[in-house]
């Protein structure tokens, strides 16, 4: 194969290499950071629908309350690995604007204490401009609650609500993603440095 030849080749690898990002993607995924109004705090990973219109997974944690009691002082930890009805949305709000519950509990029991759960957080955000994803504007759409027996409904009390004061969606890049743009990336360079031997 000539060197002309050879550059081309390259050059149709990369291009085509870096054309097929979009279509490479996984459902998108980001870490999302939450502080309530009490000191606790929310780390983990959410993964969305393609589109952004729902949530499918959440995994992470739920830091700096007392497990089991009522009020939001303490330093227990919970996993919060699970959502309500999952795809349903719960955001009263118009718009691209979906809501639901991130919970702790075993999956699929929608059942309050015991062996079903004792936290959740309602989280709501703004997918209007996806992949940039924001909060949802209203504050009673974004707290951790803590399961009441004696609640609204018998599982949860506005008194035992926790606003959350900020917030983050930081988007995690997709691995094959990744792998193409440095696999186009070293095409290039590859290319480049072919010429630049050539000219010295």
């Amino acid at each position: 194969m000539s060197k002309s030849l050879r550059n081309l080749a390259i050059i149709a690898f990369a291009l085509v290499t870096l054309a097929v990002i979009p279509s490479a993607k996984a459902d998108p995924t980001d870490n999302l950071n939450m502080t309530f109004e009490s000191g606790a705090t929310f780390s983990g990973v959410v993964t969305f629908a393609p589109d952004y219109s729902y949530v499918e997974e959440v995994s992470g944690t739920l830091n700096g309350y007392q497990y089991g009691t009522y009020g939001y002082t303490g330093s227990g930890s919970d996993s919060i690995s699970w959502l309500w009805y999952g795809g349903d949305n719960y955001a009263t709000a118009s718009g691209d604007i979906y809501g639901t519950f991130l919970m702790d509990g075993p999956p699929d029991d929608y059942t309050s204490g015991d062996d079903g759960y004792y936290n959740y957080i309602d989280f709501t955000y703004d997918y209007t401009n996806a992949p940039t994803l924001v909060f949802d504007n209203n504050p009673d759409d974004l707290y951790y609650g803590e399961y009441d027996p004696n609640g609204v409904n018998g599982y949860y009390s506005d008194e035992l609500d926790d606003p959350m004061i900020s917030g983050s969606f930081t988007p995690i890049p997709e691995p094959s993603s990744l792998w193409l743009l440095g696999s186009g990336v070293v095409g290039l360079a590859g290319m480049v440095r072919r010429k630049i031997g050539q000219r010295v």
